[in-house]
């Protein structure tokens, strides 16, 4: 017989599970989108500026390129932060999970770098992706 503890926890279990969010996320969005593979890599010493499209989107200004870079989740002050360092074993920073963009109190970890020809290129990506998660939730529905 199963206990009341064990039964209360499926049942909030399953409650949890009815609530998630079947909205992909923009990572998963923008590989299928771009075509790329997620894994471009940018010189530190090109970088001229960054900017933060979402929670989890920082476009970056580099000398020759415009990149879209995610980060894993719990990335909290990337919006927020008046600066960011992006670290590297190497002289490049790389999507790919082993590089990371540090930010107030945060260390967040690159999932993704999208390489483009300029900044318009990038947005529309970006808007793409995100257009795509849109439809991708509202078709769960």
């Amino acid at each position: 017989m199963i206990s009341r503890t064990a039964f209360t926890g499926l049942a909030i279990a399953a409650a949890l599970t009815g609530c998630s969010s079947t909205m992909p996320n923009i990572s998963s969005s923008l590989l299928d989108t771009t075509g790329q593979n997620g894994r471009a890599c940018i010189d530190t010493s090109d970088i001229r500026g960054y900017g933060v499209l979402d929670q989890d989107v920082i476009s970056i200004d580099a000398r020759n390129n415009y990149y879209l870079a995610t980060v894993m989740p719990g990335c909290n002050n990337l919006e927020t932060s008046a600066r960011a360092m992006f670290s590297s074993r190497f002289y490049e920073v790389c999507g790919g999970g082993m590089d990371h963009v540090r930010t107030g109190g945060d260390n967040c970890t690159i999932r993704n770098i999208f390489e483009f020809a300029n900044r318009e290129e990038a947005f529309a990506a970006h808007d793409a992706a995100m257009a795509a998660r849109k439809a991708a939730a509202d078709n769960a529905e």
